[in-house]
């Protein structure tokens, strides 16, 4: 049954799935934004420096996990920004989905109020037909 509500209700609904959507984006983003940290986590792992050889190839080592170690903390850094993002998210979809639930709690109202006039009008009509069926008798 459409009521007054109706096309806002379908507005709010459309705004909260599409909220939703960005958020999962969003999570999709940081766990990839992870992953990258975990794969050059795993490349700092794998640095071993030389026991013996050359003093060139050790400090060539140690200025390469020094890079990987920045590049890392700038991760982090993105990684930490995407997680404020997404508190952000949460907060935008917690006042979205209030804002849909004012609005289905309206439109419920409003049906329920409907059908109760549509009782009571049935209720009236059958009274006038019971009145007009038994003055005939």
């Amino acid at each position: 049954m459409k009521t007054k509500f109706s096309a806002i209700l379908d507005i709010r609904y459309k705004a909260l799935q599409s909220h939703e959507r960005k958020m999962m984006q969003h999570n999709l983003l940081i766990t990839q934004k992870q992953a990258e940290i975990d794969a050059f986590m795993h490349d700092v792992g794998e640095v071993h420096f030389p026991k013996s050889g050359d003093f060139g190839a050790y400090i060539a080592l140690a200025d390469t996990r020094d890079r990987l170690l920045t590049h890392i903390d700038g991760l982090h850094s993105e990684l930490s920004q995407l997680k404020a993002q997404a508190k952000a998210l949460r907060e935008e979809y917690k006042h979205i989905s209030i804002e849909y639930e004012k609005i289905k709690y309206l439109d419920t109202k409003e049906q329920e109020s409907r059908l109760k006039l549509l009782k009571t009008l049935g209720d009236k009509e059958l009274d006038e037909i019971s009145v007009l069926l038994h003055r005939r008798r």
